[in-house]
């Protein structure tokens, strides 16, 4: 999943995935079916996507587990955080790219 998002943004360097969820627990990205699954924000993320042309696949990985984004700069700095608080509730593909180009510059310089 990581690797076509890398691929689909043309996007260099790594990305790294924990599958053991260590930094969802970290940085407290909720977990469980409650508000973060089935919940009427959930019902019009799926409507938006459905209006998109976009269908529900293969559930990956774990199905309670929200997602989100960190980009972090090589050293360690953290430049971007996005925790979902619901399904569907998507980071801003502009203000991610926006942060993993910061970290390449600064990488590159």
């Amino acid at each position: 999943m990581a690797k076509d998002f890398q691929a689909q943004q043309g996007l260099g360097g790594e990305v790294w995935v924990d599958q053991r969820r260590r930094t969802y627990r970290h940085l407290g990205f909720k977990r469980g079916p409650g508000s973060t699954v089935f919940s009427l924000a959930t019902l019009r993320h799926a409507l938006r996507a459905m209006r998109k042309g976009f269908r529900q696949g293969t559930t990956q990985g774990d199905p309670w587990q929200q997602g989100g984004v960190l980009v972090v700069r090589a050293g360690g700095e953290a430049l971007y955080c996005h925790a979902s608080e619901e399904a569907g509730d998507l980071a801003p593909t502009a203000e991610v790219l926006s942060a993993v180009r910061r970290a390449a510059r600064a990488r590159a310089g």
